[in-house]
């Protein structure tokens, strides 16, 4: 009987070893496509990524979309809907309980369980698509979950804590109806109304209470979040997964080079506007030594932003290159003097500034939010006072001061300090094994 129990008890540590060093990992994200969703989808495909290198197999959960990148669990997705700004009123309020509480995602996701078995669930970006009510799921098939905070969504109905191009904290202490009042939600009566229903619908059936550990990718995201009421100790700062971008062996990096650049969405929040009036200063003062400023993406702001460039008469000076990816992009990234992400809002962990550093480029970010803890000031980069023009414009000033050998020996740094952050990819696993044995 007893060489039995010991045989028994045996077999058992010796599943649960190759359980936690060969794990079945659910990545979950509203988009599996790479043209939409921004930081999010490169994190949540990154993990992927990563997990499969290690040995681990990875199960994925999304919606169906056109541009889908290829899967087998796509038979699981749920059916993808638009939330565009284009949408009637009358559509949204159709769509009201789905965009809170979706049924059909829960079905699906009960037979993804049911047939696949995962060990671990990582959630990305799923609010107002798959909606956190999957939770529920999850935790009635007693499968650990961990949630990466991308954006302020856990404490803020419009995930920015920004609104009409000011920082907002009104819906702290669970005042989501500020939300609704000040139409936050793309300044829209109906999606305002939809954000501030989620909120206090989460609140109330404690949804996010199912995630088992909340990773934040900055330390000032962590003490947000602490700041709103989150419990401290489920949430752990863990940085997001990055592959780094070979250098073009082609390129001489010893040759100067004519911009400097802005890569990413262009919207308000981005502060664009801020640095087109910085550019402006240093070429009314003569300080811009025919260099341009190259603008690189898409979004809402771009017929505002061209057409104060022209007011300012800055069309020679300030050019926009449309939105670019791939190697388009890295090779307008490796040719510029350095990069500016001016943003006036509480930037997470934005992966424009790893992008940059891993090609040698120095950045200059505003003291705003987590982009700051990826900058060694004066050695990978500069960090101006946000909102101020003439702050930015006196940082771009050393930058373009500097010698080009100068500028390389700031590159290089930075490329060596976004390295040290990919050994945060190494921590995910180690939490995933923790929440397996428990």
């Amino acid at each position: 009987m007893w060489k039995k129990f010991i045989e028994d008890d045996t077999l058992s540590i010796r599943y649960m070893i190759i359980k936690i060093c060969f794990m079945k990992v659910l990545q979950i994200h509203k988009f599996h496509t790479k043209e939409r969703g921004g930081g999010s989808v490169t994190s949540y495909f990154e993990t992927a990524k990563y997990l499969k290198e290690q040995g681990h197999e990875v199960i994925f959960f999304s919606m169906t979309d056109p541009t889908n990148e290829k899967t087998k669990y796509e038979k699981y997705f749920a059916q993808g809907f638009d939330l565009s700004e284009n949408m009637s009123m009358w559509k949204k309020i159709r769509l009201l309980p789905k965009t809170i509480y979706n049924r059909e995602a829960m079905k699906k996701m009960e037979k993804l369980l049911i047939a696949q078995k995962p060990d671990i669930a990582h959630a990305h970006n799923i609010e107002h698509y798959l909606t956190p009510a999957i939770y529920k799921v999850l935790k009635k098939h007693h499968i650990p979950i961990v949630m990466t905070l991308h954006n302020y969504s856990v404490i803020c109905p419009n995930y920015k804590l920004f609104v009409r191009g000011k920082i907002c904290e009104q819906c702290k202490k669970t005042r989501y109806y500020k939300c609704f009042t000040n139409t936050c939600l793309k300044g829209s009566r109906a999606m305002s109304f939809v954000g501030m229903c989620d909120a206090y619908f989460n609140k109330i059936f404690k949804t996010y209470e199912c995630v088992d550990l909340f990773l934040a990718p900055s330390h000032f995201l962590k003490e947000k979040c602490v700041e709103f009421g989150m419990d401290p100790q489920k949430i752990e700062v863990v940085r997001n997964n990055y592959t780094p971008i070979n250098i073009s062996t082609h390129e001489d990096l010893n040759e100067d080079g004519e911009y400097f650049l802005y890569f990413g969405r262009i919207s308000d929040e981005k502060g664009i506007d801020q640095l087109i009036n910085a550019v402006k200063k240093l070429y009314d003062t003569g300080k811009l030594k025919e260099k341009k400023l190259y603008i690189v993406g898409k979004g809402p702001e771009e017929s505002t932003l061209r057409a104060q460039v022209e007011r300012l008469q800055l069309e020679d000076v300030v050019q926009f290159l449309g939105f670019k990816k791939g190697d388009a992009l890295t090779q307008i990234i490796e040719k510029s003097l350095f990069v500016v992400l001016p943003s006036i809002w509480y930037e997470n962990a934005p992966f424009a500034v790893l992008e940059a550093q891993s090609l040698q480029k120095p950045v200059i970010v505003s003291d705003l939010g987590g982009s700051r803890e990826l900058i060694d000031e004066g050695r990978s980069g500069l960090v101006y006072k946000s909102n101020d023009v003439e702050d930015l414009a006196n940082k771009m000033t050393k930058l373009l001061d500097k010698t080009v050998q100068k500028r390389q020996e700031m590159g290089i740094y930075g490329k060596q300090k976004s390295e040290e952050l990919i050994a945060d990819s190494e921590k995910i696993i180690k939490i995933y094994q923790k929440l397996v044995k428990k």
